[in-house]
């Protein structure tokens, strides 16, 4: 989940990036070697939170790594899980954390 950061100064919100479902997976020593394994892996993730209440999973993607044609249809076919399921929230970064500001706002003290 995001969190807000006031070690350094200025508050900074942080919002978390795992290589846990991440496509540098694809391209590292003992990593996923096609994309079924990596459709596969994040629709596990996927509905292991679903199961446990929900809660952010973030994807890593990267247009060298995801992009390529086989890669990029084990992405979408997991997006059309996702959207299937009807109670998820497809969102980019930057839209999290504007979300995050406006429903948790940092409220002074220690983050």
């Amino acid at each position: 989940m995001p969190y807000w950061d006031a070690r350094h100064g200025k508050p900074q919100l942080i919002v978390p990036y795992s290589l846990d479902a991440n496509d540098m997976k694809m391209v590292a020593l003992n990593g996923f070697t096609e994309g079924d394994q990596f459709f596969r892996y994040l629709h596990d993730t996927f509905e292991q939170l679903r199961e446990e209440g929900g809660r952010m999973m973030s994807v890593g993607l990267h247009g060298r790594i995801a992009g390529r044609p086989a890669r990029a249809r084990a992405v979408a076919r997991f997006l059309d899980h996702v959207l299937a399921s009807g109670d998820a929230w497809i969102a980019r970064r930057i839209d999290i954390a504007r979300h995050w500001q406006t429903m948790h706002p940092y409220a002074g003290g220690a983050a």
